[in-house]
């Protein structure tokens, strides 16, 4: 794949224009220096490639700590008090220090690039041949990096929002701090129509993916549309808000009652975002360019999965035509897909079959026992039950606290063993890119704004683009037609909330879309339930099933194998295409998962290297006929569910441990966002102070 150059001389001119840990500390380059990086637009573009070097760890670790772990559907695979990363991830259920070294870092990051924007947006718009474009109304080179730079700002100030809420909001170059000394607090509804007028205004100017040159790997007309769509809908959902700070005469819808000096509530006017959201969205799909919703897979026999086809070009290292937005990550550099959000490994730090992969992102099994269709074939390719060994074989995950083969359910999207051609000079090296957003997330969305704005028939038409593809034809009618159109009302909407679960698992969405659409406190209280129920069942029975039919049991029966034995020619399964009753069943199902076939080439493929699984989804009663049968074929009793029951804390009353049942029923607002830094206020001259109870 071919990346962007970011390491060049002329960004390093511009390393000065920073921002300090804690708030902007900035330093201006010569006017002989902006005269040559802006002199034309290759020059230009070494800047703003400086600006993707620097997104690609923007806001990672706050993706890492909270977004990709911290939901109905996400978890980690560390004991609750392992980390102090839980705690916010958590909701507080104790405080922390409002030095919190990822915030900090994450706060300066964002500021860094949204700053290194406004220079370049601030230089390209002195250019002739940039307005020229503005009188024709067509894109050249200088109105795409002119846009680029804009998305920057507005992407940066969109995650400060996120994570803090309201924030000091600059449209202007900081070259100095004597600039910033007035600096306060201002309302993120003010931050939100700021930035997505700007992108509406830059969005024409733009070319869509494909166009002059541009892929997924940099900001479009595509991208652009859909951003400002995203940002929309998080300016119209719900948010908690300070009780102690003023938002004009901006008023508000409130879920429940006050606390920390704060109330969790949505504009009144908020269908006015969700029209523009569902412009954007709309416009997003007319100009879409080179992107579309994969619905076919090529591949032929044993394949037949769209969805898993997604991300297989992410592992191959090609940009994926789903894709709207992907940072740039090349072997050999610093890359948490699949070391941190994929399937782990138990192998070293260099040389092994795979490497190490921590697994950072695991799945709650009552979001995988539960929530699933056992048809659908999203299932599979999103949660693993099964870890690389490190060795060139597989290895059952289990429920006990840890990392790679421990820690609980992982996330299979990304697999090292899926790589045609792994790299194992080093761990977290692989140089897989993060899509940061496709077109599943989009067409959802874009169903959403049509539901809350009352046109159940064309919401009906997005959702069905997105859920047909998760089924295979045998199953539509049943799965998709007459599911979708039973739908109306507030089971519409709460369907297409589903679909995004269920769709987007593992990619770190759906934490913030149970906050803005008000769902947050009511889907941690279902959850929680569910586990605790779960948990009562496989203490008195052995075992439990949920309401969808599945059953989870104490114990399953695993065996080692060689894939040979079952016909099988390759390590890695694909979709499994036989009937329960076929020998190498056991094998093939769960899918998607095994070993790389292509590690031959360092380790023998012959011997006992994958696994064959009985009793995942249905109870084997261990002092029965057909245990004691398996047991005779070589297969052994495994722990399984019983290691929730050892360490039920981690799955119940840990899970969101910082917002209690009493909490639920008080109507308490969630404490999702984190602290200001003790020197953001220092330097504010007092005009900022934390709120939502941080010291």
């Amino acid at each position: 794949m071919k990346k962007l150059l970011y390491t060049t001389l002329v960004a390093l001119i511009l390393s000065g224009i920073s921002c300090k840990k804690g708030f902007l500390d900035v330093q201006s380059p010569s006017s002989v220096d902006q005269d040559f990086v802006f002199s034309s637009p290759s020059e230009t573009f070494k800047v703003l490639a400086g600006c993707y070097d620097q997104w690609r760890g923007a806001y990672g670790s706050l993706y890492y700590d909270i977004d990709v772990v911290g939901s109905d559907a996400e978890t980690h695979p560390e004991s609750y008090d392992a980390q102090l990363r839980h705690v916010p991830e958590g909701l507080y259920a104790s405080e922390i220090s409002i030095d919190f070294a990822d915030a900090v870092g994450v706060w300066a990051n964002l500021y860094r690039v949204a700053n290194r924007a406004n220079i370049i947006m601030e230089a390209i718009a002195a250019k002739p041949e940039y307005q020229a474009a503005i009188t024709a109304g067509k894109p050249n080179e200088w109105s795409q990096l002119y846009g680029e730079a804009a998305i920057f700002r507005a992407f940066s100030y969109h995650n400060l929002v996120r994570y803090f809420g309201d924030v000091p909001y600059f449209q202007t170059t900081i070259f100095k701090t004597s600039q910033t000394d007035s600096a306060k607090l201002i309302s993120r509804d003010v931050i939100y129509d700021g930035e997505i007028e700007n992108l509406s205004k830059v969005q024409a100017l733009m070319y869509r993916l494909g166009e002059g040159g541009i892929n997924a790997e940099r900001f479009s007309r595509t991208f652009a549309l859909g951003l400002a769509g995203k940002m929309a809908m998080y300016a119209g959902g719900y948010s908690t808000r300070r009780t102690d700070f003023d938002y004009g005469n901006v008023t508000f819808t409130q879920l429940g009652s006050e606390k920390w000096n704060a109330k969790y509530v949505r504009r009144s006017d908020y269908k006015k975002y969700y029209d523009i959201a569902k412009a954007n969205f709309k416009a997003c799909l007319e100009n879409q360019g080179s992107a579309y919703l994969i619905t076919a897979d090529p591949r032929g026999a044993g394949f037949g999965n769209p969805f898993q086809l997604n991300f297989q070009h992410n592992m191959n290292l090609i940009t994926s035509p789903e894709s709207l937005y992907e940072t740039g990550d090349s072997k050999g550099t610093s890359s948490e897909r699949p070391y941190a959000f994929g399937r782990p490994s138990n192998g070293g730090s260099a040389n092994s079959y795979p490497n190490k992969a921590y697994g950072q992102s695991r799945m709650h099994p009552a979001f995988y026992y539960g929530d699933y269709d056992p048809k659908d074939l999203r299932r599979d390719v999103t949660v693993t039950v099964s870890a690389n060994s490190g060795t060139a074989s597989e290895t059952l995950i289990d429920f006990i606290p840890g990392s790679r083969s421990s820690g609980g359910l992982a996330n299979n999207k990304w697999d090292e063993s899926r790589m045609p051609n792994p790299f194992i000079a080093s761990q977290r090296q692989a140089g897989v890119n993060w899509v940061q957003m496709r077109m599943a997330d989009v067409i959802l969305m874009l169903a959403e704004a049509y539901a809350e704005l009352g046109d159940e028939g064309a919401a009906k038409v997005e959702l069905r683009k997105v859920r047909s593809r998760a089924f295979a034809a045998a199953d539509q009618t049943e799965k998709v037609t007459n599911y979708i159109n039973n739908l109306a009302g507030d089971a519409l909407k709460e369907a297409i909330q589903q679909e995004r679960k269920l769709e987007l698992a593992g990619e770190g969405f759906r934490r913030d879309d149970l906050i803005r659409t008000g769902k947050l406190p009511a889907k941690i209280k279902e959850l929680r339930d569910a586990q605790m129920a779960m948990v009562a069942g496989l203490k008195a029975r052995g075992y439990y099933t949920f309401p969808n039919g599945n059953t989870i049991s104490n114990y399953i029966y695993t065996k080692a194998v060689n894939v040979s034995e079952f016909g099988m020619t390759k390590m890695l399964t694909t979709q499994n295409t036989v009937p329960e009753t076929d020998p190498s069943y056991p094998v093939r199902f769960p899918s998607w998962r095994g070993n790389a076939d292509v590690w031959s080439a360092y380790t023998p493929t012959s011997g006992n290297r994958n696994l064959a699984i009985k009793g995942l989804f249905n109870y084997i009663d261990p002092n029965g006929a057909e245990a004691a049968a398996l047991v005779a074929q070589g297969y052994k009793k495994t722990n399984w569910g019983i290691n929730i029951v050892t360490y039920e804390g981690q799955f119940t009353t840990n899970v969101f441990k910082g917002y209690s049942d009493a909490y639920y029923a008080a109507g308490v607002p969630p404490r999702y966002l984190l602290p200001l830094s003790s020197e953001t206020i220092a330097k504010s001259n007092g005009l900022i102070k934390n709120g939502y109870g941080f010291q």
